[in-house]
């Protein structure tokens, strides 16, 4: 389902967050914020796991929330149901591996955790072919939180990969 930039969306963004108890200031300690920021990189690195086994079941269940948003090139795009996650996964895949795609490897330029419960991990995506080339490199970012089901995806946008989204005094 393709949406248009504007209140609905925004909206979902921010009901997401208020119900997974992330939208209140708290101050952290180091130790907090290190073991948040280290839990959402290894979210992030466990969905790039997924994609590399070709695991869309995987994908689809334990790394977004219902429902979820992408923000590209191409404009907004959210991902309502269970189902069209599953779809979407299964379709990404198939149409990187017709491409030649082996793998793709995100390398974390910046983690910033805005609360214990959430943080925003940008870096850049790599993907290569089997033979080592690579077909593509692009910056993605990506807005993560704990959940009661453990740390998901509520958001990503892909961007330049000169690009780095950090924290103020970072």
């Amino acid at each position: 389902m393709k949406a248009a930039y504007g209140t609905v969306t925004v909206a979902t963004l921010f009901s997401i967050m208020a119900g997974s108890g992330i939208a209140g200031a708290q101050e952290l300690t180091s130790a907090q914020e290190t073991a948040t920021g280290m839990e959402a990189r290894q979210h992030v690195e466990r969905y790039y796991g997924y994609y590399y086994e070709r695991n869309p079941e995987a994908l689809s269940t334990e790394i977004f929330t219902i429902p979820w948003i992408s923000v590209g090139a191409n404009g907004v795009q959210v991902t309502m149901t269970e189902e069209e996650n599953l779809a979407r996964f299964e379709a990404a895949i198939a149409t990187l591996v017709e491409r030649g795609w082996n793998r793709s490897i995100f390398t974390t330029r910046n983690v910033c955790v805005l609360s214990e419960g959430s943080a925003i991990v940008s870096g850049m995506n790599t993907r290569t072919r089997a033979d080592g080339s690579i077909m593509s490199v692009n910056g993605v970012s990506y807005i993560v939180a704990k959940t009661d089901q453990g740390w998901r995806t509520i958001s990503f946008s892909s961007h330049s990969p000169e690009k780095v989204v950090r924290c103020d005094g970072a």
